[in-house]
């Protein structure tokens, strides 16, 4: 019987293991961004992730605030990557709401006619 090498056999438990760890860029549906300009040039903007209302059964407190703090974190990455690719906020922006599956916000500049022709009003904003 041969035997493989070592190095071999240590390669493919890691890689099992590093294509199961969450916070990828793959894991979890695309979010959703939604955006409002309003009148006087306010934008407001929505984002929507698969919802983490739930926290598993059976954990201590010390780990369900351990998770909660995780997906709070992933939560604020996933915004600010969004905010950045989609160049929506270039001067920061304030919280409105949050939730662990919504974030609504509002940039702290006014908008400007670009902003308008880039993120037009869509039928689905609720304010």
């Amino acid at each position: 019987m041969r035997l493989l090498p070592v190095p071999l056999l240590l390669i493919v438990p890691m890689l099992v293991a590093c294509s199961s760890l969450s916070g990828t860029s793959d894991d979890g549906p695309v979010p959703l961004f939604l955006t409002h300009i309003n009148e006087e040039g306010s934008k407001r903007f929505t984002l929507e992730a698969d919802p983490n209302d739930t926290l598993s059964r059976g954990l201590s407190a010390n780990q369900q605030q351990r998770l909660q703090e995780q997906r709070e974190a992933r939560q604020e990455t996933l915004l600010t990557r969004t905010l950045a690719i989609k160049q929506y906020c270039r001067e920061g922006y304030i919280v409105l709401s949050q939730s662990s599956w919504k974030v609504r916000g509002e940039c702290n500049e006014t908008a400007t006619s670009a902003d308008r022709d880039r993120f037009p009003n869509r039928a689905a904003w609720q304010d």
